[in-house]
């Protein structure tokens, strides 16, 4: 997607910047915030809107960023949670068959403490060698996130012979909404290739944590993988 258009002036100040583009993480050019856009510490909506509001071209500009948001689309305004993530997917490269076939997606819901749960309970397998990336859906809620990163940690005796332990992956600053935003990793046509071999085969224990450039955590879960 293209990058937003740049605003008519920039906002000179040294407050923390809250809203920073970066169309590599964020693909959708209306999610993605320029970085001349600068909050004195707010991830209000309304007051992000009314700071120089009397600046038309400004005022416009802000609201194409903020998408649904200016026009107050602020989420489940009744759900407490300003971060949701919906479903968690593992998506196998096309071209990595089992018998002939492209191995089917696995997916789990995490938007409530059942889907939690039999994440928990039923963990993830594998075949060893297999190719697959991340996606993830989410919705953000009542007011902006800043920073929101997904930190993926492995833990076993095995883990160390993987070559990394713990990723820490920038998803980006997003605005509340009603729909849901999408994250993959890896990025395009490139996968991740999960462990082979006998000494590498068998089970993980996986956390995972989403968490903001406030260090607030909004989701915590953890599984077992099991590579077969």
């Amino acid at each position: 997607a293209s990058p937003p258009p740049k605003p008519p002036k920039p906002v000179k100040t040294d407050s923390q910047t809250i809203l920073q583009q970066d169309e590599n993480i964020i693909e959708d050019s209306v999610a993605s915030f320029g970085s001349e856009i600068t909050l004195k510490g707010t991830k209000n909506v309304a007051e992000l809107l009314a700071k120089d509001s009397e600046d038309e071209s400004l005022r416009k500009y802000k609201e194409k960023l903020l998408g649904a948001a200016a026009h107050g689309d602020l989420g489940d305004v009744n759900d407490p949670r300003t971060l949701i993530v919906e479903e968690f997917r593992i998506v196998f490269a096309p071209d990595d068959l089992v018998n002939g076939q492209p191995q089917a997606d696995i997916v789990h819901r995490l938007d409530s403490s059942e889907g939690l749960a039999r994440l928990s309970a039923e963990g993830i397998s594998m075949l060893e060698g297999s190719r697959f990336k991340f996606q993830i859906s989410f919705r953000v809620q009542h007011e902006i996130i800043a920073g929101i990163k997904f930190e993926h940690t492995i833990g076993s005796a095995r883990s160390r012979l993987l070559g990394s332990e713990r990723d820490e992956l920038m998803i980006g600053s997003y605005p509340p909404s009603s729909l849901p935003h999408k994250f993959e990793f890896p990025r395009g046509g490139v996968y991740n290739e999960a462990p082979k071999g006998m000494l590498l085969r068998g089970k993980y224990k996986v956390s995972n944590c989403f968490i903001d450039s406030d260090k607030v955590k909004h989701l915590a879960f953890e599984y077992e993988l099991n590579i077969l």
